[in-house]
């Protein structure tokens, strides 16, 4: 274990991490995303592309650049105890609007596979109050969740 960390320690590897503002707070907003996603017990194919197809656009992204993204979120999402370093970063960087539309993203994960598990309703209840968005806001962002988008 003691040479495990010593290479760890030597490795002149750059270590996968955000160091801008920014990158922090996509990765935060993308966890949420991939937490939506991974929350039911599977994640299919189709729900791994929507993310691809989301984050992308939703943050000016080329697909090398939101795939990059997506991993570093998938690394950071699974070592998390908690939502609440996701959310702080949210709260503190999003305006109100941004934070519906993340609300808006999230019930467009959950719906991805047309089944809505309670585990799903729960995590994103639990999101929209963490970031301040209120029962009617998240209602209306689940209804136009629903209709078709063009991602």
């Amino acid at each position: 274990m003691l040479n495990r960390l010593k290479t760890l320690i030597a490795d002149d590897a750059p270590v996968p991490e955000a160091t801008e503002p920014a990158d922090r707070l996509h990765v935060a907003a993308a966890a949420l995303l991939i937490r939506a996603a991974q929350i039911d017990g599977t994640v299919d194919a189709h729900e791994q592309q929507l993310l691809q197809r989301l984050v992308g656009p939703y943050f000016g992204l080329e697909d090398e650049e939101a795939a990059a993204l997506l991993t570093q979120a998938t690394a950071a999402i699974d070592a998390a105890n908690d939502l609440f370093q996701f959310t702080q970063q949210i709260n503190a960087n999003f305006g109100p609007d941004h934070k519906i539309m993340l609300v808006e993203l999230l019930w467009r994960v959950v719906l991805a596979d047309g089944v809505v598990d309670d585990y799903e309703a729960n995590l994103i209840r639990r999101v929209a109050g963490l970031i301040h968005v209120s029962d009617a806001q998240a209602g209306a962002a689940r209804k136009r969740a629903e209709t078709p988008s063009p991602l």
